[in-house]
């Protein structure tokens, strides 16, 4: 597990991420308090494995997973009434000597918002997280 979350810092620092932090996997859980009650979570918020900043400086969340993907639904879930965030889940393949980093990004855009052709997204479903059809994979 440390490799390949050294190889997805290396891959995140190569891409224009930074201030990368990791979340250790440690005995002692953390509270986390919602409205009318509290559970103990050994990830963030028991999904990611850390956050960091992208060029723009948007908090990206991400997660870390080796030789697979994490399941897309709990993300989607956590993302469906939150605003303005971004996941990155991050599958480091590997056999051997020879080690694939690839990337799914998920995002939710507030409502009205302006994506990257210029149109406005008025759509009824705008609040639905949405997965980026396309993978990045590291070619070093």
């Amino acid at each position: 597990m440390r490799f390949s979350n050294r190889k997805a810092v290396l891959w995140l620092l190569k891409n224009g991420y930074d201030e990368i932090w990791l979340k250790p996997h440690i005995r002692r859980t953390d509270l986390v308090y919602t409205a009318g009650e509290w559970y103990r979570a050994l990830d963030l918020w028991n999904l990611f494995d850390g956050i960091c900043f992208n060029d723009g400086g948007d908090l990206i969340l991400i997660q870390i997973k080796t030789n697979a993907w994490a399941s897309a639904k709990p993300i989607s879930d956590w993302l469906k009434d939150k605003n303005n965030l971004i996941v990155l889940v991050i599958n480091v393949k590997g056999k051997g000597k020879k080690w694939d980093v690839m990337v799914r990004k998920y995002e939710n855009k507030q409502e009205g918002t302006i994506h990257r052709k210029g149109r406005s997204d008025s759509s009824s479903d705008s609040k639905r997280p949405v997965r980026s059809k396309g993978r990045l994979q590291d070619t070093s």
